[in-house]
C-alpha cells in the first residue's frame, strides 16, 4: 500500500511539474502593451517556445495580440502550432532584409531535432496569419528537410508574409487545399529551394482549389529547382506580380495551365528562368499544358468559355538567359531521357497559342502585352557567382532531372554559413547586392521606377520600411490596393509610442469594423493592418485613425 501511495505521489508531482512548465509566463520575456516578446532557445535551453506561447495564450487575448521574436533568436518547433485566432508573428527588427547589415540576424523559425526524434516544422493556418521580419527554415539541424511550412487548413483566410527570409523546402513554403485563400507576399528573399531529387519540387506556393488573391511585390528569388508558383488549373480571383527579381530558376516560374482570369505581371526581372525543357510524351499529369505545349512566362488557353472577359497585363518585364544555356535542349535530346528526343524549350515569353491570343484584340480585348526588355543582363552591383558557377550548376541540374529517375539535387548556394553545422542558419547578412548601374533600367518600370525588386534601391522605393534617425510624423497612408476586393492594407506611422484606434465606417457614418481598439503601438516604424471586407458589400468606406487628440480619415473603395 505504501508503495502504491508513493507511486501516486510521484505521478502527481510529475503532472504538476509538467503543468508548471507549461505556464504561458514561463515563455514570455517581456510584455509591451498587447505584444508578447517570446523567449528563445538561448533563453530557455529548451525548444518549442513559439509553439507553447501560441498554444497556451487562450485567456483574455486582446484583438491586437502580437508575438514578437528576438533578433538573433532561435525558435525551433518540436510541435507544429495551429492558429487559434488571427495571429501576428514579427521579428523585432523591421529593417528591409536586403539592406540590413546589422550583425543580429532575423529570428529563425525552423524544425527541431532531439534524441530519438525530429520535426521539420510547420505552422497550421486556420485563421488569418501575418509573419514579418523572420527567417523561415522548413528543416531541422540534423539535416532533415520539410515539405511545406505554412499549411493552410481553412478557407477564406489571408496569409501575409513581409520582409521574411525563406530558405530550404522539399516542395513549397506554403500550400492550400482550401478554397478562397489570399496571400500577400512582400519584401521577402527566397533562396535555395532545393533538396528533393525532383525537377518539380522546390518553390514558394502550391494550391489545389480555387483561390482568392495572390499579390507578390518587391521580392527576390534565387536558386530554385522546381515550379515557383503552382496555380495548376485553379483560378484565382486576382493575381499580381509586380517588381520582383527571379534569378536561376530551373523549372517554371508560373505553373499556370491557362485558367487565370485576372493576372498582372509587371516590372519584373527574369534571369535564367524556365530552363528545364518540356517533353510532350513524358509530361507530369496535372502539371502540364492542357494541349501539351511548352509553358513560358505567360500561358493562356484559347477557350472563351473559361473567361471571356479575362484580363492580363504583361508589361515592362526584363527577360534574359545566359548564352551558356542555349544548348540545353540539344543536349537533352541527344541524351534521349525516357526514350524521347522531342524535348522543347520553355525559355520563352509564351507559346504560339498564347501569343496569338494576345494579338487577337477582337476576341480577347483585355489582354495587354508589351514593353519587354530582352537580351540585356543588368549590370548587377555584386552578384558574386550567381551568373557564373551557379549557372553551370543550374544547367547540369536542369539537364539531368528531365529524367524522372534522376537523384540529382541542386547544390546549396552558401557564401557565409557554409557546411552542415549551419543547416538551419541562412547566410547573414544577405551576401549579394542585386542593385544595378544601368541608367535605362532604373526608369524602365511602368511607374518610372527600376524594374525588379525595389528593395535593392531603397532611396527610390515608395513607402520603404527603414530605420529612421528622427521620429516619423503622425500619418495615415492611403490603403493599398485601392480599389480592393476583399482585402487591403492600411499603413500608419506615429511620432511617439502611444495608444491608437482604427475604425471603418460606411457612407452613413455607421461603424462597420474596429481594426484597433485603443491599443499600444510603437514609433519609428510603419504599422500595417490588413482589413478583410469579405462580409461587406461593394461601396465607399472611410477608415479613421485616432491617436491622442488627433484624428485623420481616408476614403477607400470596395469593388466586388
Amino acid at each position: 500500500m505504501k508503495k502504491l501511495q508513493l507511486f501516486l505521489l510521484i505521478a502527481v508531482l510529475l503532472i504538476s511539474s509538467q503543468v508548471f512548465s507549461q505556464n504561458l509566463n514561463d515563455y514570455i520575456d517581456e510584455t509591451r502593451g498587447d505584444t508578447l516578446v517570446i523567449k528563445d532557445f538561448n533563453d530557455l535551453d529548451e525548444q518549442n517556445s513559439l509553439y507553447q506561447v501560441i498554444t497556451l495564450d487562450t485567456t483574455n487575448v486582446p484583438a491586437g495580440r502580437v508575438y514578437m521574436l528576438k533578433s538573433n533568436g532561435y525558435y525551433p518547433l518540436v510541435n507544429n502550432p495551429a492558429t487559434l485566432r488571427p495571429t501576428v508573428i514579427v521579428g523585432e527588427d523591421p529593417t528591409i532584409l536586403v539592406n540590413n547589415k546589422n550583425e543580429e540576424a532575423p529570428p529563425i523559425i525552423c524544425g527541431a531535432a532531439w534524441e530519438g526524434g525530429s520535426n521539420t516544422g510547420a505552422i497550421l493556418a486556420r485563421h488569418n496569419l501575418t509573419v514579418k521580419n523572420c527567417n523561415i527554415i522548413p528543416a531541422h539541424a540534423n539535416l532533415g528537410l520539410g515539405w511545406n511550412f505554412f499549411d493552410v487548413q481553412a478557407g477564406e483566410i489571408t496569409l501575409t508574409f513581409q520582409n521574411c527570409l525563406f530558405e530550404r523546402t522539399r516542395w513549397v513554403f506554403t500550400s492550400s487545399g482550401s478554397p478562397n485563400v489570399s496571400w500577400f507576399i512582400k519584401d521577402c528573399y527566397f533562396v535555395n529551394m532545393n533538396g528533393q531529387p525532383c525537377r518539380r519540387n522546390g518553390g514558394v506556393l502550391d494550391c489545389f482549389a480555387r483561390q482568392d488573391t495572390l499579390w507578390v511585390e518587391n521580392n527576390t528569388h534565387v536558386m530554385a529547382q522546381g515550379f515557383m508558383y503552382k496555380f495548376r488549373a485553379n483560378t484565382f480571383n486576382k493575381v499580381v506580380f509586380n517588381h520582383n527579381t527571379f534569378i536561376n530558376i530551373s523549372n517554371l516560374v508560373f505553373l499556370d495551365l491557362g485558367s487565370q482570369k485576372d493576372f498582372t505581371i509587371t516590372n519584373n526581372i527574369f534571369v535564367n528562368c524556365n530552363v528545364q525543357p518540356y517533353g510532350p510524351k513524358n509530361a507530369d499529369v496535372g502539371e502540364e499544358d492542357l494541349e501539351k505545349k511548352p509553358i513560358g512566362l505567360v500561358n493562356l488557353i484559347a477557350d472563351t468559355s473559361i473567361h471571356v472577359d479575362r484580363k492580363f497585363t504583361v508589361r515592362n518585364n526584363l527577360i534574359y538567359w545566359s548564352p551558356e544555356l542555349a544548348d540545353v535542349v540539344d543536349i537533352v535530346n541527344q541524351n534521349k531521357p525516357q526514350n524521347s528526343s522531342e524535348w522543347v524549350s520553355q525559355m520563352i515569353k509564351m507559346n504560339a497559342r498564347t501569343q496569338a491570343m494576345f494579338d487577337d484584340d477582337e476576341n480577347y480585348p483585355y489582354l495587354d502585352e508589351g514593353g519587354w526588355i530582352e537580351e540585356k543582363l543588368p549590370a548587377f552591383t555584386d552578384p558574386k557567382d550567381l551568373l557564373t558557377d551557379q549557372v553551370s550548376n543550374l544547367k547540369e541540374f536542369s539537364i539531368l532531372t528531365v529524367d524522372t529517375l534522376s537523384t540529382v539535387v541542386l547544390p546549396d548556394w552558401r557564401l557565409v554559413n557554409i557546411g552542415n553545422d549551419y543547416y538551419t542558419y541562412s547566410d547573414w547578412p544577405i551576401p549579394v547586392d542585386l542593385s544595378y548601374s544601368d541608367a535605362d533600367l532604373k526608369t524602365a518600370g511602368t511607374d518610372g521606377l527600376p524594374v525588379g525588386d525595389l528593395n535593392w534601391f531603397p532611396a527610390l522605393k515608395p513607402s520603404a520600411i527603414a530605420p529612421k534617425t528622427t521620429p516619423e510624423k503622425f500619418a495615415l497612408r492611403q490603403n493599398y490596393p485601392n480599389p480592393f476586393n476583399p482585402t487591403t492594407n492600411i499603413n500608419f506611422t506615429l511620432p511617439e509610442p502611444g495608444n491608437v484606434t482604427l475604425k471603418v465606417y460606411n457612407m452613413l457614418g455607421q461603424e462597420v469594423a474596429t481594426l484597433i481598439n485603443n491599443e499600444y503601438r510603437g514609433a519609428n516604424a510603419t504599422h500595417s493592418i490588413l482589413f478583410d471586407a469579405s462580409r461587406l458589400s461593394s461601396g465607399v468606406y472611410f477608415y479613421t485613425l485616432t491617436y491622442g487628440n488627433k484624428t485623420v480619415s481616408k476614403k477607400m473603395v470596395l469593388m466586388k
